[in-house]
């Protein structure tokens, strides 16, 4: 069973982003990551035909709280000494989309408050690799690409963040 939570008072809050290129999915669900993520991926696959997937390829690594919502010391500094590769820290990614946004870190900050109102301490995070579809394929040329799911223990309930864009 999945249920989309399309009226989550977070997705209100998100529309002020309009220039966020990030794709938040909200789902109520007795599944376990995998098939919540697969669930999301087809969804976003019936408006594309183009997209596939590969579920063998799929591997995550379990990460903390405070490992996903860690924020720079000094953001400014840090934002342009990431280095190569896609792989960049969710701060990053909300923060500084391939055209850029005035986006402060406190609104980093408000966002994920709204997306997870009970705290983040009961959370289970799982950092998904993107070699498994071709939808991270612009994020792999040059900005970054993503996929977390995130299963939060005192809501029942799973958050979904995707990434993947180029300029």
């Amino acid at each position: 069973m999945f249920k989309e939570l399309i009226n989550d008072p977070f997705y209100i809050e998100y529309r002020k982003y309009s220039r966020c290129v990030l794709d938040y999915f909200i789902i109520e669900s007795n599944m376990g990551h995998k098939e919540v993520l697969l669930y999301v991926m087809k969804k976003i696959s019936e408006d594309d035909d183009f997209i596939t997937i590969d579920k063998n390829k799929m591997v995550y690594k379990e990460i903390s709280s405070t490992e996903l919502f860690q924020l720079p010391k000094d953001y400014e500094k840090e934002r342009h000494n990431l280095g190569h590769g896609y792989k960049r820290p969710y701060w990053f990614l909300f923060l500084d989309p391939p055209h850029k946004t005035n986006y402060k870190i406190d609104d980093f900050i408000k966002i994920n408050n709204i997306l997870f109102p009970k705290g983040k301490d009961n959370l289970e995070i799982y950092d998904w690799n993107v070699e498994w579809s071709n939808y991270f394929d612009d994020g792999l040329e040059w900005w970054g690409a993503a996929a977390i799911s995130i299963y939060d223990k005192l809501l029942d309930r799973y958050v979904i963040i995707l990434a993947s864009s180029t300029d």
